[in-house]
């Protein structure tokens, strides 16, 4: 894994640490440790070495330490799973060539890609070394990743049908990959309830609310243009921000756009908080908004705040990213509209000044979740795959049943 252990992310934490045991699939994790805990995976095993560094010496280790997990292996293991990791998966689709197990990459991001878009926003702002120095990580990344990775893996799991589209463009055979977009838990979602008391500063006001993070990268200031016109449609409309940017610099840069946009007044910004108490917040908006840069990056991901918005029952207004596109038109939870200023605030007020139409859609979201993007749901397609990769393996496990 790429991530720290132990793991965080739902698509991890929830599909592979409690739903995939369900279905016979057990999975050792081996990576380094961030500023957590270590906590048992009762899923298997979880073997940590060391901590994950940041700076050069870090990113020249990480494949090293990634080697013990081959003298890891033994004769439990149908399989080695690589997240994310280019370097590590090149070692990994070799090492399995050799000791004649299946090699599978899970790609939640297209990191090669991610590399050389790095590369170009540096251009004018890093010295030429640098600059340099990052091109040529793009670049080898890129060769190393589609020539030696994906080519020796006997299976690709991709994040949407946008990103499979992408990688079948690239000359991967359809039928070696499997899309597994981002799911929610809904067992834990049902059960939240709104905020028991509200702040004061909500009082008679229509709040939209924001899940997620806010760096640049994100596009914040399209958020309070959108409420800038949205309140002139409603002059009672409020934003709620639940999250904050990743780190202290953009921190202060969001909260100085806040104050220089002259909405103050008319935003919330909570900062980061515990996923549970989020979510109470979030349940008090009567919409959200999910808009989500276009690009190379982000048109092949798939959004998780959209889907959370719609297991809460509340109505989303995002953009035609192609996954969010695909859930807002199957569901009919939300609306979706292209990433433009007008259409978000005017797309918003439909919603807004036709409350049961907010309701049905409401409605209409938190089923469909619950039938198509609840992990419960995904883990059994996932398992399918896994059986489909070690046929001796699901036999073992129907036997031991």
């Amino acid at each position: 894994m790429r991530d720290t252990l132990p793991p965080f992310r739902p698509d991890v934490a929830v599909l592979f640490g409690r739903e995939l045991p369900r279905f016979g699939v057990q999975s050792d994790l081996l990576g380094q440790s961030g500023k957590e805990a270590a906590a048992p995976w009762t899923a298997g095993r979880m073997w940590v070495h060391g901590r994950l560094r940041p700076g050069l010496l870090g990113e020249m280790l990480r494949p090293v330490r990634d080697l013990a997990m081959f003298w890891r292996l033994d004769k439990s293991h149908s399989l080695v799973q690589v997240r994310d990791k280019i370097r590590t998966g090149w070692i990994a689709s070799l090492m399995c060539r050799l000791r004649g197990r299946p090699f599978v990459f899970w790609m939640s991001f297209p990191m090669a890609e991610g590399f050389a878009v790095r590369a170009e926003q540096l251009r004018g702002s890093a010295s030429p070394p640098l600059l340099l120095l990052h091109r040529l990580k793009a670049r080898v990344a890129a060769w190393l990743f589609y020539q030696h990775v994906v080519p020796h893996a006997t299976h690709l799991f991709v994040q949407s049908e946008a990103m499979l589209e992408h990688m079948a463009a690239r000359g991967v055979p359809r039928e070696r990959m499997s899309a597994v977009p981002m799911g929610v838990d809904v067992s834990l979602l049902s059960s939240v309830a709104p905020l028991d008391e509200r702040p004061a500063q909500w009082s008679g006001r229509r709040v939209v609310a924001y899940l997620g993070t806010l760096g640049r990268a994100r596009d914040p200031e399209f958020l309070l243009d959108s409420l800038r016109l949205l309140r002139e449609l409603e002059p009672a409309a409020m934003l709620l921000l639940l999250g904050d940017a990743p780190s202290a610099e953009e921190r202060l840069w969001l909260r100085a756009r806040i104050a220089d946009s002259g909405l103050a007044e008319h935003v919330h910004l909570t900062g980061w908080l515990p996923q549970a108490e989020a979510l109470r917040w979030l349940a008090c908006a009567e919409l959200a908004w999910s808009p989500v840069p276009r690009g190379v990056l982000f048109d092949v991901s798939s959004p998780t705040k959209a889907v959370e918005y719609l297991a809460l029952g509340v109505p989303c207004v995002g953009n035609d990213i192609p996954d969010q596109q695909l859930v807002l038109t199957q569901s009919g939870g939300g609306i979706c509209v292209p990433m433009d200023i007008e259409a978000f605030a005017h797309a918003s007020m439909r919603l807004l000044s036709n409350p049961p139409m907010a309701r049905k859609m409401g409605s209409a979201g938190k089923a469909w979740v619950r039938q198509h993007r609840d992990y419960s749901v995904l883990a059994r397609q996932v398992a399918s795959v896994y059986e489909s990769l070690c046929p001796s393996a699901g036999q073992q496990q129907e036997q031991m049943k």
